[in-house]
């Protein structure tokens, strides 16, 4: 008969406790909800209406926007609009993963990574940098000049050779100065003869190639022709599927004279 007396109560106090949780989740979403519906409107983080750097404290539709951006890459934070710890942590686990400088300030490089886009690239000097070596494959490969692609190319570059020795392997598709395209060939003789294998190879490669000259054709965003290189058939896993890629700002260095 106790036993009996006692039960009731026990699923009188289990529906209490379901009901009290219930009630603190439908709080907590609606606190979240409440957050979303009061941030500031985003604002594109290019937009000459944010700041150069967007950093810890900074409370505007920039951080909103960047929130938003965050998100979709895998964080999960309150959008509100007001940067604080949670969104600091979150913007240096996205530069740690992308190859940034890990500083938590939301600066051109890594505003072009979230955005899938470029910054402008540094002004030709004619055969001297790893800027110029990328308009010299493009030049030969009939494709635009664009920021998008010369972005795409000195990361793709420097996804394979330090950005300090990016002669020795320019790439794409290890055609540097001394790979000799990989085919027993030997160093190339200059840096110039090395750009138009780079464009031929892409040109007349296998048919996936084809994905990627298409990008370069549509100067599409850096993050989409990435794609296209490192799930290519000459990449394979090269990238860990584009864990490894670089995509981070590549710093502008010149060859020595002699490599041209």
């Amino acid at each position: 008969m106790k036993l009996r007396s006692r039960m009731p109560r026990i699923g009188l106090a289990v529906a209490a406790s379901a009901a009290a949780i219930a009630g603190v989740a439908f709080t907590a979403g609606t606190a979240n909800a409440a957050a979303a519906a009061s941030a500031p409107a985003p604002i594109k983080l290019t937009s000459s209406q944010c700041p150069a750097d967007i950093s810890d404290g900074q409370k505007s539709g920039c951080v909103t926007e960047l929130q938003e951006l965050l998100n979709k890459n895998g964080a999960r934070i309150a959008v509100d609009g007001d940067f604080g710890p949670a969104t600091l942590t979150a913007v240096k686990n996205y530069q740690s993963g992308h190859g940034l400088s890990v500083d938590g300030i939301v600066g051109p490089a890594t505003k072009a990574a979230l955005e899938g886009g470029s910054t402008p690239p540094p002004p030709s000097t004619g055969r001297s940098t790893n800027y110029d070596f990328a308009r010299l494959v493009l030049a030969d490969g009939g494709w635009p000049q664009s920021s998008n692609n010369i972005t795409t190319m000195v990361q793709w570059m420097a996804s394979e050779e330090p950005p300090s020795n990016w002669f020795d392997r320019d790439n794409p598709l290890n055609n540097g100065l001394g790979s000799g395209g990989g085919a027993g060939l030997g160093a190339y003789p200059n840096l110039v003869v090395a750009a138009h294998y780079v464009a031929a190879n892409l040109n007349g490669g296998p048919g996936d190639y084809g994905h990627i000259t298409a990008d370069l054709r549509a100067s599409d965003t850096p993050l989409v022709t990435e794609k296209a290189i490192w799930s290519s058939p000459w990449a394979g896993s090269h990238y860990g599927w584009g864990k490894d890629f670089y995509r981070g700002h590549v710093a502008t260095v010149a060859a020595p004279a002699r490599d041209w």
